[in-house]
């Protein structure tokens, strides 16, 4: 196990097989004190020598915990030049010792609940057993442990002497006036010994129900992060995952009652560390693993968790369908929509509108949202309209989730191109939303946004910029000027500014939002990319074309490093580097650009996304444009094959197939 942390490092030296469970519990607890604990597992592993890389951990640490149990454990190929015949685990506190590196020795009694650890030659047990009383002559004051409990009040109590680690040269001058005042105060320390004995004994069981209760809620957490976040990302249009990521913590730290700072500072430690526990079920080591943003694993994990549910005798469907959840989250993460697919249409099975009508609603918003980033738009509207159907006679009118699924169904009705529809549905539900929190909650602020991009998709240029105008305003009171949310309306004014020919306006307001970002969150932030991106579309739209693709190229670059290649704003950006090329007259590049696009995408998105068809076109146009018919004809075919069904026949991109199909018709 390696780590990269600014903490102290603390190595937990122990035989895997017998205390494997045991040392997961003392790094809880170390990392719950604000060490990182390391080690290294031999169990499996015993073929070479692994002197040199235990050599290599342990320098790297500020101190060893061993946990001496009653196993020898694996050991060298050969006895060591200066130890002798030792175990490895009992190597890691020799050679730390002769490093001069803190040794913590906590000595396990035979009734403590060990892991099952097969019978070692008696030659070994003997090693071992004598290997404990030397370090019972040599620590003079030692109390084997017999439970859990006392393993992690031993650990706590060890938190001054850790602290110790942080402070250098410090801590001697500090033992030594320790010192002294305990010889002064010796006569007193005697007579009050019983009595502080008992408040220490207090103290410790105070801080260990306080540790406990501290590490059962940051566990609570991480089962609870991926449904929190889910609802964050069914609030929200356009965000980033460190947007979402933000919002996720801001609302989980509130539901638990913990500082938000500290919760993100302290739960992807415990999730790492949970995620590897051998007391977890698969499902908390899959949310584990979804916290620790390790999304192949928490996908691998979740599905053993259902496989676990589904064979269980009774069966426990409920479970069963939590995991499949989980499961599609991490491959929605993961940008394998099929597979996240998969496992909700999974889920359905398990479901009943009848007898659980709740569950059944949950998992059929998730298949409706994953049908509209698949562009399967009129599907995920009918689905969504069942959902607040349900949701609104088992929930009312007036719950989050019956709102969340009413905003889903307004983009799903948007995205068709029924504007008017879907801005009376925005204004639904923003009533709602200021009947329930008032004007300036940021569920309204966002409905506000998602009522003035409907506006601007209408063509309400004027009305959609007043909206968006309202908005900032609040958002600068309520959150201030160069909060995410702030810049992000901002960025769609500037945008709406674009559609009304104010191409000066807008390109200083691009500017002004970029380096606001760029003060925020750094120049390769993909929220200060998203921001270029428009910028270069203004520019585009100036026909400064030189500047505009030259802009394109830059974000492309620094998207492809930070979110890489496959990611949708990367291509996007890569769409309108190639509209650029094209209207530049430069079709040679952009027939290579269209080309790598449309290959991409039809392997990312599907090759019925509208994405994918619009870039297909495009790359049709292209190739009409180079005199390229045939090769044209094969490419437009491919759009209306599809495009129908997918835009709708009355859809103006479907025109648009159409009358390139027919202009390259060969004669007759």
């Amino acid at each position: 196990m390696q780590s990269v942390s600014q903490r102290p490092l603390i190595f937990v030296s122990a035989v895997t097989r017998e205390l494997e469970s045991a040392r997961q519990l003392v790094a809880n607890t170390l990392t719950f004190l604000g060490y990182e604990p390391v080690w290294q597992d031999l169990f499996g592993t015993e073929g070479g020598d692994l002197r040199e890389l235990l050599r290599q951990r342990i320098d790297q640490c500020n101190g060893v915990v061993q946990l001496v149990g009653h196993c020898y454990g694996a050991e060298p190929p050969k006895p060591d030049e200066k130890f002798g015949r030792v175990s490895y685990t009992q190597y890691e506190a020799l050679y730390a010792r002769e490093r001069d590196k803190k040794v913590w020795y906590l000595f396990i009694d035979p009734n403590f609940p060990a892991d099952s650890c097969a019978e070692e030659p008696e030659e070994e047990r003997e090693l071992q057993t004598a290997y404990r009383r030397r370090l019972e002559t040599d620590t003079h004051l030692f109390h084997p442990l017999t439970s859990r409990e006392a393993l992690e009040a031993s650990v706590l109590k060890l938190r001054d002497d850790l602290t110790g680690l942080r402070r250098g040269a410090k801590r001697w001058a500090a033992a030594v006036a320790l010192l002294l005042v305990m010889s002064v105060a010796l006569g007193l320390w005697l007579l009050l010994g019983e009595r502080r004995t008992q408040r220490e004994v207090g103290e410790t069981k105070q801080a260990l129900a306080s540790m406990t209760a501290e590490m059962s809620q940051l566990r609570k957490g991480i089962v609870e992060f991926p449904h929190v976040e889910a609802q964050v990302r069914q609030n929200q249009r356009g965000d980033d995952a460190t947007a979402v990521q933000d919002k996720v913590y801001a609302e989980l730290a509130k539901q638990l009652g913990i500082d938000p700072k500290t919760l993100r500072e302290k739960l992807p430690q415990f999730a790492d560390q949970l995620k590897r526990a051998s007391d977890a079920s698969s499902y908390e080591r899959a949310t584990a693993a979804y916290v620790a943003r390790d999304f192949a694993e928490a996908e691998r994990l979740a599905t053993l968790a259902t496989n676990q549910a589904k064979e269980a005798y009774p069966p426990k469907p409920g479970e069963a369908i939590k995991a499949l959840e989980l499961a599609g989250w991490a491959s929605q993460q993961l940008v394998h929509s099929s597979d996240a697919l998969r496992h909700f249409r999974a889920a359905e099975a398990l479901t009943d509108r009848d007898r659980d009508p709740i569950a059944w609603a949950r998992v059929q918003h998730g298949i409706a949202r994953l049908l509209l980033e698949q562009g399967r738009y009129s599907v995920a509207e009918s689905i969504w309209r069942d959902v607040v159907d349900v949701r609104t006679r088992s929930l009312g009118a007036e719950d989050p989730d019956t709102l969340r699924s009413r905003a889903g169904l307004a983009v799903a009705i948007e995205y068709q191109g029924n504007f008017a529809e879907a801005e009376a549905e925005n204004r639904a539900i923003l009533a709602v939303e200021e009947k329930l929190a008032g004007h300036e909650h940021p569920d309204a602020l966002a409905s506000r946004n998602n009522l003035a991009e409907t506006l601007r998709k209408q063509g309400k240029f004027a009305n959609a910029e007043a909206e968006y105008r309202d908005v900032i305003k609040s958002e600068q009171t309520v959150f201030g000027a160069e909060h995410r949310d702030t810049l992000r309306s901002r960025n769609n004014l500037a945008i709406v500014l674009n559609d009304q020919k104010k191409y000066d306006e807008a390109e200083a307001e691009f500017r002004d939002v970029i380096r606001a970002k760029e003060r925020q969150f750094g120049a390769e932030h993909p929220d200060t990319l998203n921001s270029r991106n428009n910028l270069a579309n203004s520019l585009s739209l100036q026909r400064k074309f030189a500047e505009a693709e030259q802009e394109y190229r830059s974000v492309i670059a620094a998207e492809e490093k930070v979110i890489g290649a496959d990611h949708p704003n990367t291509l996007m950006s890569r769409y309108n580097l190639a509209m650029i090329l094209s209207g530049q007259g430069k079709f040679v590049d952009a027939e290579a650009e269209f080309r790598r696009l449309v290959e991409r995408e039809e392997r990312v998105l599907g090759r019925d996304h509208p994405d994918t068809l619009r870039s297909r076109l495009n790359f049709a146009m292209t190739l009409a444009r180079e005199r390229k018919p045939d090769e044209a004809r094969e490419q437009v075919a491919k759009v209306l094959a599809s495009a129908p069904r997918v835009w709708g026949p009355e859809n103006p991109l479907t025109h648009t197939a159409e009358r390139l199909r027919d202009g390259l018709s060969p004669p007759k």
